[in-house]
């Protein structure tokens, strides 16, 4: 009698211990309410010692439940996330699940279970509940975002401030998704675009007064200040862009770091996003794509005038005005906005003169020189030159001559110019 009440109560307990660890059937298919009430999310992590997989299967059953509420709410508006202070943002990424932005609360647990491999959680929500507090926050935050886009197009508050009460409703609409709402995004995307366009309009063009003469390759020659028609102390930051060369904004200043090698630049101003804050990326996106706003303004360059300055190669000024003329005028020294030092010599020999008759004459000619190119406005050195020759013989003193200059100068063309370019800030 006493075996068998020991092995009825093993029985018992071997019974009670395999329907304790009996898997959740919510583990192969999640809950469904059939009165609608509740909508439930499952998730799930490998159990690792090392990391905590606690967390992650509580984050991914989240989005999952944030996967499922989205679904429920709408068919074609995605229900994205939501701003609320005391919710559980359940914006989650692991290796296993994919991500949701919804945000939720008063969400509950309803159980976990864990096997040899992986830890599971489940969660429910009451999405009538959820519907009705949805509903409250969205309208609060729609009258705050009215309130702000007012702001915005108040005209007696500076641009940046008006920007900024923009930027804020903006950012508002973002943290609650009213651009995805259908009740919502055409009321918002009217008003904040009405509220931009007021603002482009108190901005209005860019004014700088008349530059001075600019050279191409010398850009200290430019000389502009620009300011914007509203003189308040503070402005909407600018970026400057151009169709040749590169300019910059510092301050009230335009100033030029290379000239670009076209003689008409055209100047282009816009917003500086990058310099304009908001909480959102999406409130930029939504602001670059509307503004209309943008200033542009012609500038005039010209080739520098370059006088050559010979010592000792008089014969190679005719053809250093020839090459230098594609890319410079050619002036006297009192015009010119850059001096060419040239300082060359050059040689002369002939050999058979006296000898047998038959005995041809031979002239040969060798010209070498070395270049240095100046400013005329500072008086600096922008440029040295390596020394350079060409040489010739022939039974013509004058083709040895041509010849020599004609080899020199297709090493000054081909190995100075490029150099001499460079040395300027094209």
């Amino acid at each position: 009698m006493r075996n068998l009440t020991i092995l009825f109560i093993t029985l018992l307990l071997w019974g009670c211990g395999t329907k304790k660890n009996a898997p959740p059937s919510w583990i192969s298919g999640k809950p469904i309410d059939v009165n609608g009430v509740y909508v439930y999310g499952m998730g799930s992590s490998f159990i690792n010692p090392n990391v905590p997989y606690q967390q992650a299967a509580r984050s991914n059953a989240l989005a999952d439940l944030a996967q499922e509420v989205q679904s429920e709410i709408y068919d074609e508006t995605k229900l994205l996330q939501k701003e609320d202070a005391g919710g559980f943002n359940s914006a989650f990424e692991s290796n296993t699940t994919s991500t949701s932005s919804l945000r939720l609360d008063d969400y509950e647990l309803v159980e976990t279970y864990a096997d040899a491999y992986r830890f599971y959680t489940l969660y429910r929500l009451d999405l009538e509940s959820f519907l009705r507090k949805k509903e409250i926050q969205d309208a609060a935050a729609m009258e705050w975002i009215n309130t702000k886009v007012s702001e915005a197009k108040n005209a007696n508050l500076s641009a940046p401030s008006r920007l900024s009460a923009l930027i804020d409703a903006l950012d508002k609409a973002h943290d609650f998704q009213l651009f995805g709402d259908i009740q919502y995004r055409t009321k918002l995307n009217a008003s904040a675009t009405e509220a931009l366009r007021s603002i482009e309009n108190v901005v209005g063009a860019v004014n700088w007064p008349s530059v001075k003469q600019a050279y191409l390759g010398l850009p200290e020659t430019f000389r502009a200040q620009y300011e914007q028609p509203e003189k308040r102390q503070e402005q909407i930051p600018l970026a400057l862009s151009s169709s040749s060369g590169q300019f910059i904004l510092q301050e009230q200043t335009i100033q030029c770091i290379h000239t670009g090698s076209e003689t008409r630049v055209t100047l282009f101003f816009a917003w500086d996003w990058d310099r304009i804050q908001s909480a959102h990326t999406e409130s930029k996106s939504w602001l670059k794509n509307k503004s209309q706003w943008g200033a542009s303004i012609a500038v005039n360059f010209e080739k520098p005038t370059v006088f050559i300055e010979s010592n000792g190669a008089d014969e190679l000024v005719n053809e250093l005005e020839k090459s230098l003329s594609k890319n410079f005028h050619i002036g006297s020294r009192k015009s010119a906005q850059l001096v060419l030092e040239c300082n060359g010599q050059m040689a002369s020999e002939t050999a058979g003169v006296g000898q047998v008759r038959m005995e041809l004459v031979r002239h040969k000619v060798r010209i070498e020189a070395q270049f240095s190119l100046s400013s005329t406005e500072n008086n600096s050195m922008l440029w040295n030159s390596n020394t350079i020759s060409g040489t010739a013989i022939s039974a013509s003193q004058e083709t040895a001559l041509n010849s020599a200059k004609s080899e020199f100068m297709d090493d000054f063309n081909y190995l100075l110019l490029p150099q001499l370019l460079r040395s300027l800030d094209f």
